[in-house]
């Protein structure tokens, strides 16, 4: 099997009829020596022999480049892909070859380097092996010439070979179809896209690839409604239910602009313990409250976070909040925390320190706010406003 990451394709090399034709006779009897070592898993000792007959058969030809070719199947076999290439470049580069052994290295050679993601040189030889062979190509093929064309960005011939492919074909793999809808949905065939993920899900209702795939295509078209009712479908049927899943749920509900449900989705979930009540989800739980216009159920959320996990940024943006809202002991508290995990050299240090003492005056805490303020002045462009709240602070 060659490394194609999702995509498999399945190498079958044929012994050629002309091998048996025109190779010579000690050529074609070591070669069926070597068949029964394969069938016998003693792939070594096959590549022992096909080595010694290709230094043998340098000043033929024709048996050189069979041999090559037999070594280069033996290294697939053995899973060593890396050693089926010179083999086959070696082949390649004898003059004076058929026609159809030509084509059959060359396609041999498109599949693997397609292995090793060189999917220009694969069309390349693909199509040499296209303008050479007289057989119909398989689907199997087909669908290869299909996959290096789409690698390489000719959209318009992979949709052709692929679609030929899967004509052509009495079985299509899975693999296949999810080839076929990024191509249509790279072409900007968008309909004809969301068909086959439609299909890829009539034959495989259970599978959270194809929902994610289907909500996935929807959302890439900024159809948040459709994506949304996609995954409400697919959570019905027991699918979508890991913790990745129902955060995008929440998410797409967020784009929806329907905070509130997201709010109480994201809410329910962890009240289950579906989802894990972490600092992050206390966070993004206290973001859809404040979207949603929940300010106290926000605030305690974002107190959870913080209680959790001491974090600068969340505890200034709960500091804001109480700010808005006048509650000065509570805004005070998350300023000083957030203070406190400000280093030395932080930009909003001396910004910081301002608001803290602004906060810890007006929550009645005289002697800190002086503290703060008096460190926020050394800040040249805030020792204006840090002069005024001191003077402030000075009043009877």
């Amino acid at each position: 099997m060659i490394r194609l990451g999702v995509i498999l394709l399945v190498l079958v090399l044929a012994m050629p009829a002309a091998a048996q034709q025109t190779a010579s006779r000690s050529t074609f009897a070591r070669l069926m020596d070597v068949q029964e070592l394969w069938e016998e898993d003693r792939y070594p000792e096959a590549i022992d022999k096909l080595e010694a007959l290709a230094a043998a058969t340098r000043d033929k030809p024709y048996d050189f480049a069979v041999t090559n070719q037999y070594l280069a199947h033996t290294a697939v076999m053995m899973g060593e892909h890396e050693r089926a290439r010179p083999a086959l470049e070696a082949a390649l580069a004898t003059p004076g070859l058929p026609d159809t052994l030509v084509g059959e290295l060359k396609m041999f050679y498109a599949q693997i380097v397609i292995g090793d993601e060189e999917y220009e040189l694969a069309k390349r030889m693909f199509d040499d092996w296209l303008a050479i062979t007289e057989t119909e190509p398989s689907p199997a093929q087909l669908f290869s010439i299909a996959y290096a064309n789409f690698m390489a960005e000719y959209l318009d011939e992979s949709r052709d070979y692929a679609e030929r492919a899967i004509a052509g074909s009495s079985t299509v793999p899975d693999s296949w179809l999810r080839l076929y809808y990024q191509i249509l949905f790279d072409s900007r065939a968008f309909d004809d896209a969301r068909r086959v993920a439609l299909d890829l899900l009539d034959r495989d209702p259970a599978n959270e690839q194809y929902w994610r795939l289907l909500a996935s295509h929807h959302l890439r078209l900024e159809d948040y409604q459709s994506a949304v009712s996609a995954v409400e479908v697919a959570m019905h049927t027991g699918a979508l239910q890991t913790e990745s899943d129902l955060r995008r749920v929440v998410s797409m509900y967020s784009q929806l602009l329907v905070p509130e449900k997201a709010a109480r989705r994201l809410a329910a979930w962890m009240e289950e313990g579906r989802l894990e009540k972490d600092a992050k989800t206390w966070r993004q739980l206290g973001d859809m409250w404040l979207m949603a216009r929940e300010r106290d159920n926000a605030k305690s959320a974002l107190w959870n976070s913080v209680s959790m996990e001491g974090d600068a940024g969340t505890l200034e943006f709960l500091a804001s909040i109480h700010f808005e809202d006048g509650e000065w002991q509570q805004s005070y508290e998350a300023f000083e925390r957030a203070l406190r995990l400000t280093g030395p050299g932080d930009k909003d240090l001396h910004r910081l320190e301002m608001l803290t003492g602004l906060t810890a005056m007006r929550a009645g805490h005289r002697t800190e706010a002086r503290e703060f303020l008096m460190l926020a002045q050394e800040d040249q462009k805030l020792r204006g406003q840090v002069r005024s709240i001191l003077r402030e602070l000075e009043r009877p």
